[in-house]
């Protein structure tokens, strides 16, 4: 190969890389566009929080790090820390991925080429893996010595990575099968809980697929929202990883904390309420995108009343969770939940803009009195 061709692949890999850096952006504020239902609420609950978040995401590495006397809870964060990782890369991966023009870019540049823009942005957007590797160059001789746990952590986290990019079925089954391992009440070494994620992850590569959304069939409403939620499983797994947490934070907090309950309890329900009162936002473009048709079969009614069913079962069973782990007795405070989640769906239903500002709102009233 002569030095003008090495030139001219050079010129057009770096042409290619900006163009895709630039797509990159693009749709990032395409999605930041999407949030704006959500606008008031990141920037006045999030984005207060910020610095707080971040300093959690530090001292949660380092109870990973540090997890030789309580392994299991660290193998637990470290799950947790790889599914919240692979819930904020799987919003972005379209963006990673530029899938929108992902069938034109094959035709004009090498299949390899892709792959590399995938992972270069993939380093990119991962802020956990970043985190990790701060907090990695960091560490001592010594530390390395008794955390050798980590490295495999890292590795999960770029790992992961690219599974979300090219293989979601088999990253959701690994965490099914990984959080089983975390599950069981037995005390085991950190590196070999590591090593079981490792094994579980990649035994689920070899998993073959089930085609579940074939062999069902639409004869019913039930069976309509079945399937929509079968075949658009992201719209609940990034909701219940999002609950996950709530669920741990707020059972840490109470613990810590009994003396503040009252107001750690109202928090959860708020983002309880949040996070399950939001799928209405899904629900509701369904039924704008198929009311003509139910309304063609005589079943208008039904079906517009069905869209806010999801939703309260979600939070139902989310609030059921909540109850168990927290041993929650104030009923008025879970009636009046119950009641502020079916207000939240009606203003995702008829006032999207104000939805935000009415869980804020609401928040405020209930840590006020």
């Amino acid at each position: 190969m002569s030095s003008i061709t090495i030139k001219q692949t050079i010129t057009q890999y770096h042409a290619f890389m900006d163009y895709r850096y630039q797509a990159y952006k693009n749709e990032l504020a395409q999605l930041l566009v999407q949030l704006k239902n959500f606008g008031l609420l990141f920037f006045v609950v999030l984005g207060s929080a910020m610095l707080g978040m971040i300093l959690l995401l530090f001292l949660g590495l380092g109870k990973i790090i540090d997890s030789a006397d309580a392994p299991q809870h660290g193998a637990q964060m470290a799950w947790l820390y790889l599914l919240l990782q692979s819930v904020m890369l799987s919003a972005m991966k379209s963006a990673i991925k530029n899938s929108q023009q992902r069938l034109f870019q094959r035709t004009i540049v090498k299949p390899g080429w892709l792959k590399l823009m995938d992972i270069k942005l993939l380093l990119l957007s991962n802020g956990w893996l970043v985190a990790s590797a701060v907090i990695a160059f960091d560490l001592t001789l010594t530390q390395w010595l008794k955390a050798p746990h980590f490295i495999l952590f890292m590795s999960l986290q770029f790992g992961l990575g690219i599974l979300c990019l090219y293989n979601s079925r088999a990253l959701t089954i690994g965490f099914l099968l990984s959080a089983i391992l975390v599950c069981v009440p037995v005390e085991i070494q950190p590196l070999i809980y590591h090593l079981g994620f490792v094994l579980l992850f990649t035994l689920s590569l070899f998993i073959p697929q089930v085609a579940l959304g074939a062999r069902l069939s639409v004869s019913s409403l039930l069976s309509f929202w079945v399937m929509f939620f079968v075949n658009h499983t992201w719209v609940l797994v990034w909701r219940c990883a999002l609950l996950l947490c709530v669920f741990m934070s707020s059972s840490t907090l109470l613990h810590e904390r009994p003396d503040l309950a009252e107001i750690f309890t109202i928090l959860a329900l708020a983002f309880i309420v949040l996070f399950t009162s939001s799928l209405q936002f899904d629900c509701g473009k369904l039924h704008e995108k198929y009311q003509l048709f139910f309304k063609a079969n005589n079943q208008a009614r039904r079906f517009f009343i069905s869209q806010f069913v999801p939703g309260m079962i979600f939070f139902s069973i989310a609030l059921a969770g909540f109850m168990a782990l927290s041993k929650q007795e104030n009923y008025v405070l879970l009636i009046m939940s119950l009641i502020w989640c079916g207000l939240q769906l009606f203003a995702a239903k008829k006032k999207p803009a104000h939805y935000a500002l009415v869980w804020i709102c609401v928040t405020a009233l209930l840590l006020a009195f």
